[in-house]
């Protein structure tokens, strides 16, 4: 069933890809390819999955895919392909955070929120992994908690896209 909520926490998550600069870059290269065309992604998919046949360690592909199971919304397959990355990188703090989004549209909330913790315990300064962590605390309607992560991406960010979309998730929670 569509609720409200769900909206909300689509619209945030789409506010967050829009920030990652990653994923800013390949949403350009997506916009490039001609519209509704499902078939580059799957052509995507499957030189990686050939690529990691022949090296299923190797991690830059293990997250090219994990990025491309996310962005199709195949959440498990994307939680998979993070964790086997993490195995063969454990010191990822993109991949923890990447993990734990997935784990949040999968509905574990209190594994998402340990993968973002994980993450900034690996970088401190990672502000996606402070961001996400706000946006998952803010999208349960956790606003207090959610105060301290996203005062730390401004700390971070300054007046940049993330600090700014930071006071966006804190306004929400300021008419609570």
């Amino acid at each position: 069933m569509i609720t409200l909520r769900n909206i909300c926490a689509l619209l945030i998550l789409l506010s967050l890809v829009a920030c990652d600069e990653k994923a800013t870059k390949q949403t350009t290269q997506r916009q490039q390819a001609p519209t509704g065309n499902n078939t580059l992604q799957i052509q995507g998919m499957e030189q990686l999955k050939t690529a990691l046949a022949m090296n299923p360690n190797d991690f830059s592909t293990l997250s090219a895919l994990g990025d491309m199971y996310f962005e199709a919304g195949q959440y498990i397959d994307a939680f998979n392909t993070y964790d086997k990355a993490i195995s063969v990188n454990p010191m990822c703090a993109d991949c923890f955070n990447d993990r734990g989004l997935s784990l949040f549209y999968l509905g574990d909330v209190t594994s998402a929120l340990e993968s973002f913790d994980k993450a900034v315990e690996i970088d401190p300064a990672y502000k996606h992994a402070w961001l996400s962590k706000g946006f998952v605390l803010t999208s349960q309607g956790r606003y207090t908690e959610a105060v301290i992560p996203l005062n730390k991406v401004k700390e971070l960010d300054g007046t940049g896209p993330l600090a700014q979309q930071a006071d966006k998730f804190l306004t929400m929670g300021a008419g609570k």
